[in-house]
């Protein structure tokens, strides 16, 4: 059983390795992160969901993080994650 302080818990885990494996231009810890998430389904799958629309958000407003998250959503399309 889950509830909303995990839910919380693993979105805040997804923007940390956002923010980490952006700073070194490497994504693929995020696109673990998506890919193993995603496989565990239910909840998690939702909370996923959520991030994926959050760095939707990021990649349309002009913020610091844009081209990261470009690069992580063409990523996710392109190994069909989603």
């Amino acid at each position: 059983m889950h509830n909303e302080k995990e839910r919380r818990a693993l979105f805040a885990k997804g923007r940390l390795l956002f923010d980490s494996c952006s700073a070194n231009d490497d994504y693929a810890c995020v696109i673990g992160y998506i890919d193993h998430n995603l496989a565990q389904g239910g909840w998690r799958a939702e909370v996923i969901a959520e991030f994926i629309d959050w760095l939707k958000h990021e990649r349309d407003n002009e913020t610091q993080f844009s081209e990261p998250a470009i690069a992580i959503l063409q990523r996710v399309q392109n190994e069909e994650l989603v």
